[in-house]
C-alpha cells in the first residue's frame, strides 16, 4: 500500500478465533486497512466473491473446511487466480508450507502473528503483487545474473515471455541461449560483456519458445553492484512482437504508398507530355480557323465553333499546366529563382495585369499597404503566379462586380502579408481545408464547371511553404473570404540568388528541415465575425 494511495486496500482476516481476528483488526486499521472479517471457510467464500478484497489472510486450521481447500477454491474463482493469499499457521513443518505451496498460497506467516510484523508485511505483499500486474500488463519479465553463475534468476513473467511456463525459478544460461535466434545470439553476448565494461544493454532480438512461436524481445540491462561488494546483472524483458509487427506492417504500407505515388507521378508527367503534342495542335487550328488564314469562311457558325475549340482547348492546357506543376512540386523539382522584391511594386504590376485580363474586368480592386518599400527574397514568376490564381479564385467565387481588396502588410511576427479579401459566399472551414488539396473543388453554389480543377490554391499553398511562409485562409459562409499569404521579410545580411530546386530553397528559407503545414486558428479584423479559419502553415 503507498501512503497516498486514496481507497484503502481491503483485506480477507479468516480465522475461527475471534480474538485472534480482533487483534489482528486492531494492528491493521490504523495502518489504513479496510478489514473484511469470516469465521469459517464457507463464510470466507461467500466474502470473497462480494467484497473481492486486496488480499486475504488465512488461517491453516479451521473446522469443516481447512485454509488449503478454502485457498484452492479462491484460486478457481475469477477474481481470485492473482489475489495475494498469505497463509497464517501454527504449523512449522516443511511439508505443511509446501503444501501452502502447492494449493496457490503466495506466502507463509508463522502463528502467532506479531502485530507490530503484520502490516509491514501485507504492505510488501501488495508491492509485490502491483509490480508482477504491472509486469504482466505490459509483458515485463525481470532477471538477475551473478556473472560466472550457470544460473539465471528470472521473474515468472520472464519466463512467460520466453514461453517456459510462469512460475519464477532459476534458468540456465545455456537455455536462453538456445532460444535466441542464432543470428542474434553473438549480437546478445557482445551486449552482455559490453555491460560489464561499463555499458548498458538497449538490444531487441528474436527467441524461438520451446513451441517454436517466434518472438521479438526487448532486452534492457545493466550492470549493479556497490563498491567491494558482487557485482550482477540486472534487467528486463518485454515482449515487442505485436509492436514490431505493426513497424513492419507500417513501413510496408508507407513503401508501398511512395512507390503508388511515385507511379503516379510519372504517369502524369507522361500523360501531360503525350497531351501537349496533340493539344497545341488543335488549338493552332483553331486559331488558324478563327481568323481566316486560308480565306474567307462565309458559314459564320464554323468560326463561332472554332471559337469554342479553341477555349475549350485553353481550358484543358491550363489543367495540363496546373497538374505538371502540382506533380513537380510534390516531387521537389520546381524550379524558382530567388531575388529580391519589393512585395508592394508586385503587387501593383500584378493587378495591373489582373485588370487587363478578361475576368478582371468588371471587378472594382482596392489596393492599400502601411509602406512604400516592403522587400521579401522571393521568386518574382512565382509571386505574380501566386496572387493571379488567388485572384481568379476570388473571381469564382463572388458575383460580378463585388469588390476586392488587395493589401501589403507587416504582421507582429516579422512577417510581410499580401491578403485578398472579397465579400462573397465564403466557405466553411472544411470546405476551406478541401479547397487546399490539390484537386479539391468547393461546391459554390456556381453552374457546373466554373470551380475549375481544383488545383490553384493547392499550387498557391504549397509555392509559400517553398518560400518559407504560409498561406491563410479566413471565411464566412455568405460573408466573404480573405486568403492570406505571409512571406519571412528579407534578411539584410544574406541575398538569395540563383536557380534551385523547391526543396532546396524551403531548407535555405527555414534554416533546417522543412517541417509538414500545421492548423492554426486567427481571427481577421476584416471579418471581425467570422467562425470557420483555416490556417495551412
Amino acid at each position: 500500500m503507498d501512503d497516498d494511495q486514496s481507497v484503502p486496500p481491503v483485506v480477507l482476516l479468516v480465522d475461527d478465533d475471534e480474538t485472534a481476528r480482533f487483534l489482528h483488526r486492531q494492528a491493521l486499521e490504523p495502518a489504513g486497512f479496510e478489514i473484511v472479517e469470516a469465521e469459517d471457510g464457507a463464510a470466507a467464500l461467500e466474502a470473497f466473491a462480494i467484497t473481492m478484497p486486496d488480499i486475504v489472510v488465512l488461517d491453516v486450521l479451521m473446522p469443516e473446511m481447512d485454509g488449503f481447500a478454502v485457498c484452492q477454491a479462491i484460486r478457481a474463482m475469477p477474481r481470485g487466480r492473482n489475489t495475494p493469499i498469505l497463509m497464517a499457521t501454527g504449523l512449522d513443518d516443511v511439508s505443511s508450507i509446501n503444501r501452502a505451496y502447492l494449493v496457490g498460497a503466495t506466502d507463509f506467516i508463522v502463528k502467532p502473528i506479531s502485530c507490530l510484523v503484520l502490516p509491514h508485511k501485507i504492505r510488501y505483499m501488495l508491492r509485490a503483487y502491483h509490480l508482477a500486474e504491472a509486469e504482466r500488463i505490459a509483458g515485463l519479465g525481470n532477471f538477475l545474473w551473478m556473472p560466472r553463475s550457470p544460473l539465471i534468476e528470472c521473474s515468472s513473467e520472464m519466463l512467460s515471455v520466453f514461453g517456459m511456463g510462469n512460475s519464477p525459478a532459476p534458468q540456465s544460461v545455456r537455455t536462453l541461449l538456445r532460444h535466441v535466434f542464432s543470428t542474434d545470439r553473438a549480437m546478445l553476448i557482445r551486449a552482455v560483456r559490453g555491460a560489464f565494461e561499463g555499458s548498458r544493454i538497449q538490444l531487441d532480438h528474436r527467441i524461438v519458445t520451446p513451441l517454436g512461436e517466434v518472438r521479438t524481445l526487448s532486452l534492457r540491462a545493466e550492470v549493479v553492484g556497490a563498491d567491494g561488494a558482487p557485482r550482477y546483472l540486472q534487467g528486463s524483458y518485454q515482449d515487442i512482437t505485436a509492436r514490431k509487427r505493426i513497424e513492419c506492417e507500417l513501413m510496408t504500407a508507407r513503401d508501398e504508398a511512395q512507390a503508388g505515388n511515385a507511379a503516379k507521378s510519372k504517369f502524369l508527367a507522361d500523360m501531360i507530355h503525350e497531351l501537349h503534342g496533340p493539344l497545341n495542335a488543335i488549338l493552332n487550328c483553331s486559331e488558324l480557323i478563327t481568323n481566316q488564314v486560308f480565306g474567307p469562311i462565309y458559314e459564320h457558325r464554323y468560326i463561332e465553333l472554332a471559337k469554342k475549340i479553341w477555349t475549350s482547348g485553353h481550358g484543358i492546357l491550363s489543367i495540363l499546366i496546373h497538374g505538371s506543376t502540382i506533380a513537380q512540386l510534390e516531387a521537389e523539382r520546381f524550379e524558382l529563382t530567388f531575388e529580391r522584391l519589393d512585395l508592394c511594386e508586385v503587387a501593383r504590376s500584378t493587378l495591373a495585369e489582373f485588370e487587363q485580363r478578361d475576368w478582371g474586368v468588371d471587378k472594382e480592386v482596392f489596393f492599400e499597404t502601411d509602406g512604400e518599400q516592403l522587400t521579401v527574397d522571393a521568386d518574382r514568376r512565382a509571386v505574380q503566379q501566386m496572387l493571379l490564381k488567388l485572384l481568379s479564385n476570388t473571381v469564382l467565387f463572388s458575383p460580378a462586380r463585388t469588390a476586392i481588396r488587395v493589401s501589403v502588410t507587416r504582421t507582429d511576427n516579422g512577417y510581410l502579408r499580401v491578403s485578398i479579401a472579397d465579400t462573397g459566399i465564403g466557405t466553411t472551414a472544411a470546405e476551406a481545408g478541401t479547397g487546399v488539396r490539390p484537386f479539391g473543388q468547393i461546391d459554390g453554389g456556381f453552374p457546373t464547371g466554373s470551380g475549375g480543377e481544383g488545383l490553384g490554391v493547392s499550387i498557391v499553398s504549397k509555392l509559400i511553404e517553398y518560400h518559407g511562409g504560409r498561406l491563410t485562409v479566413v471565411s464566412l459562409p455568405q460573408k466573404g473570404t480573405q486568403i492570406s499569404l505571409d512571406f519571412p521579410a528579407a534578411r539584410l545580411t544574406e541575398k538569395i540568388s540563383g536557380s534551385r530546386n523547391a526543396a532546396d530553397i524551403s531548407n535555405s528559407l527555414s534554416g533546417g528541415e522543412r517541417t509538414a503545414p500545421d492548423t492554426t486558428i486567427t481571427i481577421d479584423q476584416h471579418l471581425e465575425s467570422a467562425t470557420s479559419i483555416l490556417s495551412v502553415q
